[in-house]
């Protein structure tokens, strides 16, 4: 778990208009919302239809398109989605204060987008789907520790113990657990581990530093409608500008006799 006071903040401190805060509010919804669905049907825990549509596979080139979206918010188990939970609040909070809200999409739609690829690679006939938002944390991690390579960080080891590291020697080791994981474990067809997805999220974080560090710009994306707002009347219903032009009124003092024949004349109306 990253420690590092510099980075420290209170979830929810600016409501909900944060970034990060509603990622863990819609993490926290879509797991219970999933807890109470297996409690209903019946279901064993982590399996059932609802993985077969929300989880990402190669079901994604018969229709489902939607899982490349979906498969983050599915989450095995508790203890899985409680590490996604501290990685957001902890790593991604502070990436995307590096970055911007705007980069920090494309972060999150890049690593979504390199780990499900990459893991369909090796697992387009696999039986188990793609779940979990760790792609997105590990490419957060990824970006973090090419831009601080050099910064100490403290992690707390099993939420205990205290160490500091170095980014770049973290990146490192969790580099070399991840290839472990995916050549002995994963290549030997055992689905209980996503490493591929992993090294895919990493790839993405990596590319975004280099991307960004080259001095390039992600695309901005802006509506037509929102172009037009602004030549529109500011808010007024149906678009109607009311008229800011006054009607004045003026009265000729000077010709007191012609004056006193109308002020007679309208009298005797």
């Amino acid at each position: 778990m990253l420690y590092d006071r510099s980075y420290m903040q209170k979830p929810f401190s600016n409501g909900f208009n944060s970034v990060i805060d509603r990622i863990l509010i819609l993490l926290i919804t879509c797991f219970v919302s999933q807890m109470l669905f297996e409690l209903v049907s019946g279901l064993p825990h982590g399996e059932g239809i609802h993985f077969d549509l929300f989880g990402f596979s190669s079901l994604f080139f018969s229709g489902f398109l939607w899982s490349i979206i979906s498969y983050p918010f599915l989450h095995e188990g508790p203890f899985l989605l409680i590490m996604n939970l501290i990685g957001v609040h902890f790593i991604c909070r502070a990436v995307e204060r590096d970055l911007g809200t705007r980069n920090f999409y494309w972060l999150c739609t890049l690593a979504v987008i390199f780990g499900c690829l990459f893991w369909l690679v090796f697992n387009f006939y696999g039986t188990k789907p793609l779940t979990g938002f760790t792609t997105i944390v590990m490419a957060s991690i990824t970006f973090f520790c090419f831009t601080h390579p050099e910064r100490p960080i403290t992690l707390l080891l099993f939420f205990v113990l205290p160490i500091s590291i170095k980014p770049k020697f973290l990146l490192l080791a969790l580099l070399g657990l991840e290839l472990f994981g995916f050549v002995f474990w994963e290549l030997r067809d055992n689905q209980t581990v996503n490493c591929s997805a992993h090294l895919g999220g990493m790839i993405a974080g990596a590319f975004i530093f280099r991307y960004l560090r080259s001095g390039k710009e992600f695309p901005r994306f802006v509506f037509a409608s929102s172009r037009r707002k602004s030549t529109k009347d500011n808010a007024r219903p149906f678009g109607r500008k009311r008229s800011s032009s006054k009607v004045s009124y003026a009265v000729d003092f000077s010709d007191q006799q012609s004056m006193q024949e109308e002020v007679d004349r309208i009298l005797d109306k």
